[in-house]
């Protein structure tokens, strides 16, 4: 296939400030002609400060900047509507508090032009002192997990729990997704695995979250593990979805 334009989703409920460094980050550092649209979904209760910020993005950037309020639930099911409505060769997922990065953008777009094929994949674990905010105990769980999903899943990814990348369109679309919560994030790394596409890492830096309220809990945390286990022992013809 060939690299046209890319779609940026992102998922916001309370973030603001976040939420535009976010958006103006991505128009500054990358070139507009390769955004076909930067999909911001929220949720049905998401705050007035994020509303304000979405408001003011579209005045600035005009129509490059899109908003909808999610269909499906959770977490997972708001970045699953931004995939459905986007138009274009190419996906991204980013976060609204800055938990990445941003320079991992314009990186993970050049990547996806030399190798449209394959999903460009920041990793936490390529780069020394990458972890910014995080408890010892909170890296050394993290660590564990890319060990296990190393063993289980027999592939050499460094970052199986990090899901900020770029892929083709198509593997959103041939996908047989299951998940809404967040252990949907781990599904968009472990079933683009199993169905055989192509993935590299790169380095990138991530953060604490400075502003909203995280979502995530430890019951969703552990809904991974069931998550992984499904993913790894279905039979890779199931992964795919059935089209009439």
């Amino acid at each position: 296939m060939k690299f046209e334009q890319i779609s940026v989703i992102i998922g916001a409920t309370d973030e603001d400030e976040s939420l535009r460094k976010t958006v103006e980050s991505i128009m500054e550092n990358c070139d507009r002609r390769d955004i076909a649209k930067i999909i911001i979904v929220i949720s049905a209760t998401a705050s007035q400060g994020c509303k304000n910020a979405i408001e003011y993005l579209k005045e600035n950037y005009g129509d490059i900047v899109f908003s909808m309020v999610q269909k499906r639930k959770y977490v997972g099911g708001a970045i699953r509507d931004g995939f459905d409505i986007a138009e274009s060769s190419h996906l991204m997922l980013l976060p609204a508090d800055m938990a990445i990065g941003l320079d991992c953008v314009p990186e993970m777009i050049e990547r996806a032009k030399k190798e449209p094929d394959v999903i460009a994949k920041t990793s936490r674990w390529m780069k020394d002192d990458a972890f910014h905010g995080y408890s010892p105990s909170k890296k050394i769980m993290n660590r564990l997990s890319q060990i296990f999903l190393r063993v289980l899943f027999r592939e050499n990814l460094t970052d199986f729990t990090n899901s900020v990348q770029t892929f083709p369109s198509y593997v959103h679309k041939n996908g047989n997704w299951q998940e809404e919560g967040f252990p949907y994030l781990l599904e968009m790394v472990l079933l683009p695995l199993r169905m055989g596409v192509k993935f590299r890492e790169f380095p990138a830096e991530c953060f604490e979250r400075e502003e909203g309220k995280s979502k995530n809990s430890a019951g969703q945390t552990a809904m991974y593990l069931k998550t992984a286990l499904r993913i790894r022992f279905t039979p890779k013809n199931k992964l795919f979805r059935v089209t009439e």
